[in-house]
């Protein structure tokens, strides 16, 4: 049983121990009893009182000096006072450890995605956790681009691995970023927005260096592409799933950095492309240039 801060303890029999979940300004979140068997069992009864993901939950000890792990066991009769500080690193946190093609890619540190190994075709990366809800900005910083990639986001939480291909691909919004040799088509070839079975408009070439923005806004179901700051396009997305961060690279020198800037770094044109007009995404576009 949880309860709120109101009644936190009031509300537990006597009988009962209970867990007592603080934030850090000392007020009660929630209050649990009976205590439950572990840290996961706790991190999920906050999620079902709160609605905080559990990937995104610290359950820190009321010392601060002990950060408490999933598999912790709690002892069920005792009284247990603890910390909740989220974090949003596992929404920009790429994830390989269940990647169908793990073996093929390597990670600096939770948010450097490089493929020195790669042996296949190309390789579709997911973060370990979705956009569930709020407005989000993201940077994937593009090191290397050895011939082409996506960037973008998913609704699919299995769009991962050799045979996941965002190329116009169904539950997919991506930002690609052009072959190398920059001729071709908005399909193949030229840099442009990709939505579901269509390469929408033009949008400019990405090169090494550059930096993908993109703006998410779960409430209003849309999203905005900059390069380098420069607004290219806004879109419509699903917005009835949590959507993934995903990056495709083909190349065995891709190397690309995802990050997630404060909302406030977001270029204002973003945020008024979202306010405005957003491209049809049920047609394709014209190559400009």
């Amino acid at each position: 049983m949880a309860t709120g801060p109101r009644n936190a303890v009031d509300s537990v029999e006597v009988a009962d121990a209970y867990v007592s979940i603080t934030k850090l300004s000392g007020e009660v979140l929630v209050t649990l009893a009976p205590v439950p068997n572990s840290i996961l069992e706790v991190k999920q009864a906050v999620f079902d009182s709160t609605s905080i993901p559990m990937a995104l939950q610290n359950l820190i000890s009321s010392n601060g000096l002990t950060t408490h792990e999933d598999s912790e066991k709690l002892d069920t009769t005792q009284n247990h006072s603890m910390l909740l500080v989220t974090s949003e690193t596992p929404m920009c946190t790429w994830d390989i450890d269940n990647n169908p093609a793990a073996a093929h890619l390597q990670c600096e540190g939770t948010s450097v995605l490089t493929c020195p190994n790669l042996r296949l075709d190309f390789c579709t990366v997911l973060t370990k956790e979705p956009i569930r809800s709020g407005v989000h900005y993201f940077e994937f910083i593009m090191h290397t681009i050895g011939d082409e990639q996506w960037c973008g986001v998913t609704s699919d939480p299995k769009f991962a691995g050799p045979m996941a291909n965002p190329r116009m691909a169904c539950a997919c919004w991506t930002y690609y970023c052009g072959r190398r040799c920059e001729r071709g088509s908005l399909r193949d070839g030229k840099g442009a927005l990709h939505a579901p079975g269509h390469a929408v408009a033009q949008f400019k070439q990405v090169g090494q260096g550059d930096i993908i923005g993109m703006l998410v806004d779960m409430e209003k179901g849309a999203l905005a592409f900059d390069l380098n700051g420069e607004l290219q396009g806004a879109c419509p997305v699903d917005n009835d799933k949590p959507l993934y961060c995903l990056t495709q690279p083909d190349d065995e020198r891709d190397k690309i950095e995802l990050k997630k800037p404060s909302l406030q770094d977001a270029p204002p044109a973003n945020l008024k492309a979202l306010a405005g007009a957003l491209l049809d995404i049920t047609q394709d576009g014209k190559v400009l240039r």
